[in-house]
């Protein structure tokens, strides 16, 4: 079962994109800012991490660049309510999508069943 780490600072957001994604088969933790995302990475790596990009103290970009230095395996997933992404953050290797706020079930389900696979891929290249 691929775990997928849901960090928003938005409580609500955060527990419905836990039940979509364990109604799907997924299993689910979730952080609300992106220290204690990467605090718990650190404990137990989750495969595909769905970051917010907007979120108080340090945000979606700084968590990408530190997914990408320490658990280059993990697949992120951002979510943003703006429609314009900084090409640096969405074209880093590990970046699967992005999707708009407010989420479209299948769209958010679409996204992430992405980001597992490129999970997998990442892994069996370490594998070799």
């Amino acid at each position: 079962m691929s775990v997928v780490l849901i960090v928003d600072d938005e409580p609500a957001i955060r527990t419905i994109l836990a039940r979509w994604l364990s109604a799907a088969g997924y299993e689910t933790r979730d952080a609300a800012d992106a220290e204690s995302a990467l605090r718990d990475m650190a404990t137990a790596p989750a495969d595909v991490v769905l970051c917010d990009l907007e979120m108080p103290g340090r945000g979606g970009e700084w968590l990408t660049g530190m997914l990408r230095e320490r658990f280059p395996a993990a697949a992120i997933v951002l979510a943003t309510a703006t429609e314009s992404v900084s090409p640096s953050t969405s074209f880093r290797p590990g970046v699967v999508d992005c999707v708009l706020k407010p989420f479209a079930h299948d769209r958010m389900l679409n996204a992430v069943a992405a980001a597992v696979r490129w999970n997998a891929a990442a892994v069996a290249r370490q594998r070799v």
